[in-house]
């Protein structure tokens, strides 16, 4: 119990911290209000999650191909879901954050939009052939393979494609880190993101856990542990 408390506690931390400091962009440059620019704070963990749970999904899936216990198919599709989940979050955020400071909520000549967009959609075809496919090992075996598979294009859209064609992205590509990988915000913003960081991990840990002890009690075949 004391560790939901603890993540409550440091969510409502860095949501204060997040609105009672000074906005993390210099207001002379920035493109808008310079208070829309907060939303950075939660924008980035939120795609970041996203990442995150699909690449474990990808694991559960190799573990999957290699062992056939059914339990590591469970485990996949719960963090494939909750990814989808969080880049939703990322989308809507960014949206917001488009709209406020460009004028629009989606530009397709904006390659970090246009790949999140592809990023929903493979992973919306992923779910769309599990509710396909009746037979439970061929459903499994097929969403492995796939699983895999997206969560390499998922790294790749959402921390590379943008970064090679900077050129069509209206995002700052020196946001977190510079071309030398040296962090490039002060301390407050620092401390104050990467806590946001911190705490969104732990937050999709927590529902990772209740969402697998939800399935396992609807499903008996699979280990408490």
């Amino acid at each position: 119990m004391w560790w939901k408390i603890l993540i409550f506690a440091a969510m409502s931390a860095v949501i204060i911290a997040a609105f009672m400091t000074p906005s993390p962009m210099n207001p002379a440059i920035s493109l808008g209000d310079a208070d829309v620019y907060r939303i950075f704070y939660f924008h980035v963990p939120q795609a970041w999650v996203a990442a995150l749970a699909f690449v474990l999904s990808m694991i559960f899936s190799i573990k999957f191909l290699k062992t056939r216990d059914m339990q590591y198919d469970t485990k996949a599709v719960l963090a494939a879901k909750l990814g989808l989940v969080f880049a939703v979050l990322a989308t809507v955020t960014g949206s917001i954050f488009a709209k406020m400071t460009w004028g629009e909520f989606w530009n397709w000549a904006e390659i970090r939009e246009v790949s999140i967009f592809i990023l929903l959609i493979i992973y919306g075809a992923y779910f769309a052939l599990r509710s396909a496919l009746p037979n439970a090992e061929t459903k499994a075996t097929l969403s492995a393979v796939l699983s895999i598979l997206f969560a390499v294009s998922a790294v790749f859209l959402i921390f590379i494609l943008p970064r090679l064609y900077a050129d069509f992205s209206q995002h700052p590509s020196d946001s977190v880190v510079d071309r030398e990988g040296q962090i490039t915000m002060g301390a407050t913003v620092a401390a104050i993101f990467f806590s946001s960081l911190a705490v969104f991990t732990a937050l999709f840990a927590w529902i990772y856990n209740v969402s697998l002890r939800i399935a396992k009690a609807y499903d008996k075949n699979l280990p408490e542990n």
